[in-house]
């Protein structure tokens, strides 16, 4: 699962695994209990570099797993030599959706917010869009298949993504 923040990559992943029977990891949460901190933290005490680089070990070291979804840190597809080799292992999911739907989640989210340090130190919208230049390209041609999340319900989302896979991925 990939997408910017607030896209319903943790939710819609969580269904999609217990659906599939499979396991479910999250990258955020997994460099949160690495670092013993919150992401905010983690940028705050040695910076965006530091974060990035164990995310990029992090994508390395779950290049093969099997039976799993994976929830990637938005921002993880960032790290193109090491998303082409996780590709090659898996099907990925592009949760999207509009700036201003993403907009109001975060907004509507404050523990998100606090916990996810900005990227840009621009306005929250300003951030959105800023960002979405940048990852749009490479959100569409590191993925195989792209789900608006406006007017969905995770569970809809879950079940168009199993309608894709099937059931005995």
């Amino acid at each position: 699962m990939t997408g910017f923040r607030g896209t319903g990559k943790t939710t819609v992943g969580r269904i999609l695994a217990a659906r599939l029977q499979w396991n479910f990891l999250d990258m955020d949460e997994l460099l949160t209990q690495r670092f013993g901190a919150s992401i905010s933290e983690v940028v705050a005490r040695h910076g965006w570099h530091c974060f990035r680089q164990s995310e990029s070990k992090l994508l390395r070291e779950l290049q093969t797993i099997r039976h799993t979804v994976l929830a990637t840190g938005g921002g993880a597809i960032e790290h193109q030599q090491e998303w082409l080799q996780l590709r090659q292992h898996g099907f990925v999911v592009w949760l999207d959706a509009a700036m201003q739907t993403i907009e109001q989640r975060l907004q509507d989210d404050p523990h998100s917010m606090q916990l996810r340090p900005s990227l840009t130190d621009q306005t929250v919208a300003d951030e959105i869009r800023t960002v979405l230049e940048r990852r749009t390209p490479l959100y569409r041609t590191g993925s195989d298949l792209r789900l608006l999340t406006d007017n969905s319900t995770p569970e809809q989302l879950a079940d168009q993504i199993l309608q894709v896979v099937g059931t005995d991925s």
